[in-house]
């Protein structure tokens, strides 16, 4: 049985590609919790929608419109500014505005754009 020597320049690419390969694999491991986030984040907006457009009361739809502009703002699950920020963040504005819309519709009140105007408006109901 032969020996295998190693010059110090191969031990040190070795580890070089070691440490490179335990990076890659860091930053995917990263990125798939990232991605979990947002989705969790995103059916979340969408249920607060849906259940927004449903709630048999002002109130009621306004406790959900502020659940969904309120949880886990922009920078707390993803990081700030990031693609997936963005994509989130889309999504929830979107979902904000269709309740808003819907508010505008069922009380017939444009309050704007903001959610606050109708937190003040329209308390939200808490269990």
């Amino acid at each position: 049985m032969t020996q295998m020597k190693l010059t110090k320049r191969e031990l040190l690419l070795a580890l070089a590609l070691g440490l490179t390969f335990a990076a890659i694999f860091f930053q995917y491991r990263l990125l798939k919790l990232r991605l979990a986030f947002a989705e969790e984040q995103i059916a979340i907006f969408f249920e607060s929608r849906s259940s927004a457009l449903k709630a048999a009361d002002t109130t009621q739809a306004v406790s959900f419109l502020e659940y969904a502009s309120e949880y886990y703002p922009s920078g707390t699950k993803q990081s700030p500014g990031s693609r997936l920020d963005r994509i989130v963040e889309t999504v929830r504005s979107n979902c904000v505005q269709d309740i808003i819309t819907d508010l505008k519709r069922r009380t017939g009140k444009d309050l704007g754009s903001a959610p606050t105007n109708w937190y003040k408006e329209f308390p939200p109901a808490r269990p």
